[in-house]
């Protein structure tokens, strides 16, 4: 159990995470797109339908496992990056606990409104 909590610690570490259960603030997308900066570099719970799956190639299509998508809440669209693709269908709703960035590099292109996600749950 001691090597497991370890290896728990060691891998939220790398992916710089902080070791203990963050509690995500849950929040509506409309609220994140109408005041960005409020949120910055926040952990967040949001709430929306999965538009756009795509591969996440920032480090080579030989290393591609992450994905990229949209998530969709009424008018607002947030991008998502997560290291681990959903279990669930696109158009599936979706609840995405993560870390948001006002503006976040991806494929050196300049994105606005981005979770980098920490879970990703189905409905």
């Amino acid at each position: 159990m001691r090597r497991w909590l370890l290896s728990v610690h060691v891998a939220a570490a790398l992916v710089g995470l902080p070791a203990g259960r963050v509690e995500a603030q849950e929040t509506a997308a409309a609220d994140i797109v109408r005041n960005p900066n409020a949120y910055s570099n926040r952990m967040v719970t949001v709430r929306g339908t999965m538009m756009n799956l795509r591969p996440d190639t920032t480090l080579g299509p030989t290393r591609a496992t992450g994905v990229i998508f949209d998530l969709a809440a009424g008018p607002a669209f947030l991008v998502v990056r997560s290291i681990v693709p959903p279990p669930c269908p696109v158009g599936s709703p979706v609840t995405i606990d993560g870390r948001f960035l006002p503006m976040a590099t991806i494929h050196q292109q300049l994105y606005p409104n981005v979770i980098e996600a920490t879970f990703v749950r189905c409905g």
